[in-house]
């Protein structure tokens, strides 16, 4: 919409020209705040309300990323979570690398939280979407 605002948050700087490029043809192109920050440093920065959250980062903090996001998103507003079945290997009992642990950990924490409706897309890498009630 005209009143709405992207803010979106990348550690990679080696795809910022990249993903500049395709912001800056969009007709929405003043709306899109993009930064090169660490997000855990950030999203403590950014106010509330939010309406849609994509979480598409390092495996080992998404909790840490939900914990942080949680309370500013509105109700009926979305968490969406990228690779939440991590090839697999979620189901695996033998994968016990820390990312697997921790998306592990982090679905059984999404599943146990009764703020959010959860939906749970088995496409690709699993894509785990919250609704915030």
């Amino acid at each position: 919409t005209e009143k709405g605002q992207l803010i979106t948050l990348d550690i990679n700087e080696e795809l910022e020209t990249f993903a500049r490029s395709f912001f800056n043809r969009s007709p929405y192109a003043s709306q899109i705040d993009y930064r090169i920050v660490d997000a855990k440093n950030e999203i403590i920065k950014i106010d509330g309300p939010i309406d849609l959250v994509f979480i598409d980062a390092d495996k080992r903090n998404y909790a840490a990323y939900f914990d942080m996001v949680i309370d500013k998103v509105r109700s009926g507003g979305l968490i969406i979570v990228d690779n939440v079945l991590w090839s697999g290997k979620i189901i695996d009992a033998l994968a016990q690398d820390k990312s697997t642990v921790a998306l592990r950990d982090f679905n059984q924490k999404c599943l146990d939280d009764d703020r959010v409706e959860k939906t749970l897309l088995p496409l690709r890498d699993g894509l785990l979407i919250l609704r915030k009630k």
